[in-house]
């Protein structure tokens, strides 16, 4: 894996949090401790897309008048459809 130094800046005053949290997370590795924080950003991210589409999924489904039952009739066609497949 090739590696390259990136730099950025912190306020003193994150100083003392970043360090207990790079000691928490990845043993006193600040290389480390950001990889850890890419990979959970990353996953926040994936959480808030899917609670958008979900939200959008929902008010569409609420414009066209369908429910819950609606919805679930739908998913099992679909997924008996791809298993005859």
């Amino acid at each position: 894996m090739a590696t390259r130094t990136v730099g950025f800046a912190i306020e003193d005053a994150d100083r003392a949090r970043l360090e207990r949290l790079v000691g928490k997370y990845a043993g006193g590795n600040r290389s480390a401790f950001l990889r850890v924080a890419i990979s959970y950003m990353e996953a926040v991210d994936r959480a808030e897309r899917l609670r958008s589409l979900q939200s959008y999924g929902c008010r569409r489904s609420a414009d066209k008048g369908l429910g819950l039952t609606d919805v679930q009739a739908v998913v099992r066609r679909v997924i008996r459809r791809r298993r005859d497949r």
